[in-house]
């Protein structure tokens, strides 16, 4: 079975800048900036004739490329048990209706269905209980990068090893 996603792929300097606000905190576990993405749609475990599928209805997405910008900071969870720690994004109607696209065209192939709306951000970390977060969100509540643009979605692969989650991007679709 596969554990596939789509995203998009972070530019370098948004890797990097995003890198650069990693903090020593005892119970968070960094995301390593290679692995620094956006989901759009999580899929699940499939097998490969679904994964092909999959990959032939990302083919001719509809709607232009577009701009984004990483703009500050958040956790989810509640203050006394935040589970990850994310960087947010500047409200985008392109990323949103192409969300939605993508989504109304995985659906019918066995997409998972999200229970909550789509919430776009940035995993920096995941965060054990008893992590203290409020000293980093007040540092980085104004985080802001300038805009990169968004030309191509990714179909990313997700395994775990001995080292945490790795992901790797299999197919590359262009924007229409």
């Amino acid at each position: 079975m596969l554990r596939l996603f789509v995203g998009i792929e972070l530019p370098e300097s948004v890797r990097g800048g995003l890198a650069a606000v990693r903090e020593d905190y005892p119970s968070a576990h960094w995301h390593e900036p290679e692995h620094l993405h956006l989901t759009l749609n999580f899929i699940g475990s499939v097998d490969e004739e679904c994964a092909g599928r999959m990959a032939t209805a990302l083919v001719d997405v509809p709607g232009p490329a577009f701009s984004l910008t990483v703009q500050g900071v958040g956790y989810f969870g509640t203050p006394e048990r935040p589970s990850v720690l994310w960087a947010g994004l500047a409200p985008s109607l392109q990323l949103h209706q192409l969300q939605q696209a993508l989504e109304a065209r995985l659906l019918p192939l066995g997409l998972m269905v999200e229970d909550r709306p789509y919430a776009p951000h940035i995993t920096l970390a995941r965060v054990k209980p008893g992590v203290p977060l409020q000293a980093f969100l007040q540092r980085h509540a104004q985080l802001s990068m300038p805009a990169f643009p968004v030309e191509h979605i990714s179909l990313f692969l997700s395994s775990r090893g001995e080292h945490g989650v790795r992901y790797r991007v299999i197919e590359r679709f262009r924007l229409a």
